[in-house]
């Protein structure tokens, strides 16, 4: 009678407990979102301007928004290098942001001369494309978004028009109209460089963060077409590894990890690249890149928790292939090496140990319950854990013994539905509240 009773809770494990393997995807979108640095308002100059020419500045921004070492990157015209230089350094600047929080970042300036001024951005003889680009120099973007939409109604299909609209809804915080009016611009023209390189930029962060990884594919082609950076290629990188394009993640992410390590990026930056192309090596068959990067990573920082996910994702993925081929001692022993491997994520992986054990139609349910002990020697108070045991013991005819495991799960289940809903089946099984 006992048999009977407790047997059904064998299968309402195998449901409960059975632990997928976690998404690239998934772990991908954890990656640290890195805003660069923007350009509140450019400076005029007083240094006289020698004449036509192109300039390239560095400019690094602090936490606070002021500015550190400015230098010249390269110039086309070194008698230009002065006005740039008093430029960059009286303009204006909003931080870099990591996770949300302000960082010291460079800001890349493109300014270009011709004769005695500064050349506008647009490079059109329109006026009303000039005076909607002077609205976004002076922050203006609602009230220039409004010109330029007015400008596309009579004059559709501007390319001009469309990649400025683009840089308003940027700055306005409208990803999705950024990404349209950037498509509909097609090829960015060169001379918006200046002006769109940063907000397609930013319009590519965020559609990773919507998990869109094709729009910010392509928004990221957008901006490296106008200026080859660190920020852009990880970008594209992460959203290529997301969508499981391992081979093109690889090579943009080489480029941005080569490109940080030449400009002595900062460790938060190199930690960040290394984390995405380590997942990317791991996942993309060149196992021993993936784990020579992940491993130099983790002396660096041990505290990364996202290589942690993307190791304990691989070894499980090694176990649900044995499983798959019926090689179930395999799979337990993948899963015992995954924990010795990633101590962060041992209890998760016993529990997954376990979960293997319970299948079949002979369970040994001591060896599923010595594997949950040791995912409970390591967390006493792990929900899922405890709730292996208890099954383990009810399906041993041992009641007594599995209530007090099934109430701790319950204890600490928290707000996860499904488990709540096992351990109280389980628990009214055996007679217990």
């Amino acid at each position: 009678m006992v048999e009977r009773t407790l047997r059904p809770l064998a299968a309402l494990a195998l449901g409960a407990l059975c632990l997928a393997l976690t998404p690239l995807a998934a772990l991908a979108q954890t990656s640290q979102y890195y805003t660069p640095p923007k350009l509140i308002k450019q400076a005029t100059p007083t240094t006289p301007i020698a004449g036509t020419g192109s300039v390239t500045v560095q400019v690094l921004v602090n936490k606070n928004g002021s500015i550190g070492n400015v230098k010249i990157q390269k110039s086309t015209n070194h008698g230009d290098d002065a006005a740039a230089l008093e430029i960059a350094k009286n303009s204006t600047y909003k931080p870099g942001y990591r996770d949300a929080k302000p960082i010291v970042a460079f800001y890349t300036m493109a300014l270009k001369f011709n004769g005695s001024s500064v050349v506008n951005d647009t490079g059109t003889t329109s006026n009303e494309l000039v005076a909607a680009n002077g609205l976004i120099r002076a922050n203006k973007f609602a009230e220039a978004k409004t010109a330029l939409q007015s400008y596309l109604a009579a004059h559709p299909g501007s390319k001009d028009a469309e990649a400025l609209l683009g840089v308003a809804d940027a700055y306005l915080n409208d990803a999705q109209g950024a990404a349209a009016a950037f498509d509909a611009a097609g090829t960015i023209p060169e001379q918006l460089g200046v002006v769109a390189d940063r907000p397609c930029c930013d319009a590519a962060v965020d559609a990773l963060k919507a998990k869109n990884n094709e729009q910010a594919i392509a928004l990221a082609d957008k901006a490296l077409a106008l200026q080859q950076n660190v920020n852009t290629l990880f970008i594209q990188g992460t959203a290529y590894a997301n969508a499981q394009k391992y081979p093109q993640a690889i090579a943009d992410l080489e480029k941005a990890k080569a490109q940080a390590t030449a400009g002595h990026a900062d460790a938060a930056t190199l930690n960040a690249i290394d984390a995405s192309l380590a997942t990317s090596y791991i996942f993309g068959g060149h196992l021993d890149q993936g784990l020579a990067v992940a491993k130099a990573l983790k002396q660096r920082d041990p505290s990364n928790t996202r290589i942690d996910d993307t190791l304990a994702a691989y070894y499980n993925q090694q176990a649900v292939a044995a499983m798959q081929a019926g090689k179930k001692d395999e799979a337990v022993a993948d899963l015992e090496n995954a924990a010795k491997a990633v101590p962060s994520r041992a209890v998760v992986l016993y529990v997954q140990a376990a979960n293997v054990l319970s299948q079949g139609t002979t369970v040994d349910w001591k060896r599923v319950k010595a594997e949950a002990d040791k995912a409970l020697a390591i967390d006493p108070n792990d929900a899922r854990a405890n709730y292996v045991a208890g099954i383990a013991l009810a399906n041993q005819a041992d009641s007594k013994g599995a209530i007090p495991f099934l109430q701790k799960a319950k204890a600490n289940a928290g707000s996860d539905a499904s488990l709540n809903a096992d351990i109280d089946t389980a628990l009214k099984k055996l007679g217990a509240k």
